[in-house]
């Protein structure tokens, strides 16, 4: 019974062993493309490094339908294709290198676009082969699959053959004569490279891409940035509003409450001015009434001595008693004094709107400096806003933070659908429960 069990559990280790479950693998996919002058691919070549650590017997089956002519380099180890997929399986004895080629029968991840401008005009190379004169090499790449994928473009040439015209849009290493330049850029949809060239004998050098799938450098810690500014510009368009409503009180008080002086209150110290000067003309006709008095009295006088009419003597007797009267009255000095009065009324009456002249412009003052905080305008020429203006203006930076906002989610939404792709990405073919590594060198060969 125990031999039995005993028995059983060798065969378990055995068969775990030959299945592998104690090593591990790594599936390292080199692809070559090669690229037509018009930047079409031509053909794709696979070289696959699997990488073993562990020992034991190991039984690997990589996905093998997009490859054909597939070839095994490793000498001691076994390989068969069958039902699409190929089958490799041998010992490890501590680690073991497997090398794979074949080719690949698989759209790649990106489309290039190779034009070419020879002294401005699009041509095409045969056009400008061995001639003289401005090449212009126009390279847009674009994705066809969804992840992101840095591209290094590099290239080499002799400084007898070519003069570099935009050396800012690549990094240089001269080494003697050899121009060594470098570029990258993520086709995030797309992208466009330049490489323009002056030479005497014209040829297109050969150009690699070398594409590796990696998450574009985007820093998303800006979105706490921009979540903490909108509740701050929230914060400030509450305060705005809770002024803005203070100040409108205000005015409305101002104007409920500031006094409105009747017309011809204002003007009263111009009326009694007046009324002063026609006291005074009074007096001075009073005190000049007695001489033309004096003229009456002396006719009647003559008249009345001059004839024995009955008349004439009665209006003697009044005319005497009313020069009596006025020799001895002091109207002229009474209406002086009124007028004196109204002088003096008009004197205090000019003072009183003088005080309330300043209240008033202080009262509006003060009314337009309100205004001026609540809807702007100008302070010695200069422009000044309004809480009203500025209301409008964070109200506008809200949508746009709140926009980019918005930008950002979806760019995070999109950077951690990429990094669920990149975790185990393959494309040629997987291997279970393998790690995955992809790397693309797309190659343009001189043409001379």
């Amino acid at each position: 019974m125990k031999r039995g069990i005993i028995t059983l559990i060798l065969i378990g280790i055995i068969f775990s062993i030959s299945l592998g479950h104690s090593l591990e693998i790594k599936n390292d996919e080199t692809i070559f493309v090669l690229l037509g002058a018009d930047g079409k691919a031509k053909r794709v070549d696979l070289v696959n490094w699997i990488s073993i650590e562990g020992k034991g017997n190991f039984n690997i089956i990589k996905d093998g339908k997009y490859i054909k002519n597939v070839k095994l380099h490793t000498n001691d180890l076994k390989m068969k294709v069958e039902k699409g997929n190929i089958v490799i399986y041998g010992e490890s004895s501590d680690n073991k290198n497997i090398y794979l080629t074949g080719e690949v029968n698989k759209k790649v991840p990106l489309d290039f676009k190779i034009t070419y401008k020879y002294n401005g005009k699009l041509v095409q190379p045969r056009d400008f082969l061995g001639k003289s004169g401005d090449l212009d090499i126009e390279i847009y790449v674009k994705p066809n699959e969804d992840i992101p994928l840095r591209v290094v473009m590099s290239a080499e040439f002799s400084a007898d053959d070519f003069l570099l015209r935009n050396p800012n849009d690549f990094m240089i290493m001269v080494l003697g004569k050899t121009v060594r330049l470098t570029g990258f850029t993520y086709p995030i949809p797309d992208a466009k490279l330049r490489l323009s060239l002056r030479g005497k004998k014209l040829k297109v050098p050969a150009i690699t891409f070398t594409a590796l799938p990696s998450l574009p450098p985007v820093d998303l810690s800006m979105k706490e940035q921009l979540k903490s500014l909108n509740e701050g510009i929230e914060g400030f368009l509450l305060l705005n509003k809770a002024h803005q409503k203070i100040l409108k009180g205000i005015l409305e008080v101002i104007e409920k409450n500031t006094p409105i002086i009747p017309q011809e209150y204002l003007t009263l110290p111009f009326t009694l001015m007046a009324n002063q000067n026609k006291a005074y003309l009074i007096s001075k006709n009073l005190k000049e009434y007695p001489k033309s008095f004096d003229n009456l009295y002396g006719f009647i006088k003559g008249k009345a001595e001059s004839s024995n009419d009955e008349d004439w003597k009665r209006a003697l007797m009044m005319a005497e008693e009313l020069k009596k009267e006025i020799e001895t009255n002091s109207f002229s000095d009474d209406i002086k004094n009124i007028g004196d009065f109204i002088g003096d009324l008009a004197f205090q009456s000019k003072k009183v709107m003088d005080i309330i002249g300043t209240s008033l412009q202080g009262i509006q003052n003060i009314e337009n400096m309100l205004s001026l905080m609540l809807y702007g305008g100008e302070i010695e020429g200069k422009k000044l806003l309004g809480l009203v203006e500025v209301e409008k203006n964070l109200k506008t930076m809200k949508k746009k933070i709140g926009d980019n906002l918005s930008l950002l989610e979806k760019g995070e939404e999109k950077i951690n659908s990429w990094k669920k792709r990149l975790e185990n990405y393959v494309f040629a073919g997987q291997i279970p429960n393998a790690k995955s590594v992809v790397r693309f060198y797309f190659r343009l060969n001189e043409i001379k």
